[in-house]
């Protein structure tokens, strides 16, 4: 693996690392500890220690000081020990297990998808210089992109999930209200409003093309029309429909994303590990 690939594949780890705290906000009866901790400890010691992306942050002035705010500040929010979303525990049996504050998903968001399109930039830009300068790096490139789709198919997966379930707690507040807007109704609609502002932001940023990830942003961008009352439900349908139909339809498309994202992950990495071996237990510095 050659010195870009390496920088490049590091950077898809940290990209990973930082997705994959999408999970939490998936209602799941358990979550794996292990796991856990091996996030927390990827997401802050990408900037602790001399890593591609400490170097890459180090030499971008304000912008890098300011995702490296970022970076510290969604630790200390979402992972730190102080952390209300995020909390080890002992179960009545004796068990540690990870609690999750299900109300708290939007600092999750806030923190999660804005780091994430960040590293992605330094990718692309990474891509871009390497193919000026000749470099091959497209198993990387290869990577980066599947990397791309799962990201986006898992940050939709949960969003839309969160939006169907303040949809359902709005219209119930009306109707306990007799159709009239109350504070309760309005706290849930400025949520919706920030769910549906995050989902427009994951859609901007994407760089895929193919027609079953456009189909599915389609679906989705129906789904939240129809929501807002910009788009009738299509004949025949009701809001379970539609929202059961979107939903399978990301299901598929991040199962799918998985696969193809797994088949290249797992040699990527270890292929890292074997050159970070061969130089002595350091990866390449950007």
């Amino acid at each position: 693996m050659n010195q870009v690939s390496q920088v490049l594949a590091t950077l898809v780890h940290y990209e990973v690392a930082v997705r994959d705290t999408l999970e939490y906000c998936l209602r799941k009866p358990t979550y794996d500890i292990a796991l856990f901790k091996d996030k927390k400890r990827s997401v802050l010691i990408e900037v602790d220690e001399k890593t591609p992306l400490k170097n890459i942050i180090d030499n971008s002035g304000e912008n890098g000081e300011k995702l490296e705010k970022a970076i510290r500040e969604f630790y200390a929010t979402v992972y730190g020990d102080e952390s209300t979303i995020l909390k080890l525990a002992t179960s009545a049996e004796g068990v540690e297990e990870l609690r999750v504050d299900h109300n708290q998903h939007l600092p999750i968001y806030e923190g999660t998808l804005p780091i994430h399109e960040n590293v992605a930039n330094m990718i692309r830009g990474i891509i871009a210089d390497a193919h000026n300068k000749q470099l091959d790096c497209q198993e990387m490139e290869e990577l980066a992109k599947c990397e791309e789709k799962m990201y986006r198919g898992v940050a939709y997966m949960t969003l839309v999930g969160d939006l169907i379930r303040l949809f359902d707690e709005f219209n119930k507040a009306m109707q306990e209200n007799k159709g009239v807007a109350s504070p309760a109704s309005n706290f849930i609609g400025k949520d919706i409003e920030t769910i549906i502002r995050h989902i427009n932001y994951v859609r901007a940023n994407g760089r895929l093309t193919d027609l079953v990830y456009k189909g599915m942003e389609d679906e989705i961008n129906a789904l939240v029309e129809n929501m807002t009352g910009r788009r009738d439900l299509p004949a025949g349908k009701r809001f379970p429909d539609v929202m059961r139909s979107t939903q399978e339809t990301i299901g598929r498309y991040v199962r799918d994303a998985e696969t193809e994202f797994r088949a290249k992950y797992g040699p990527a990495m270890k292929e890292l590990v074997e050159s970070a071996q061969a130089n002595g237990g350091n990866t390449a510095a950007a």
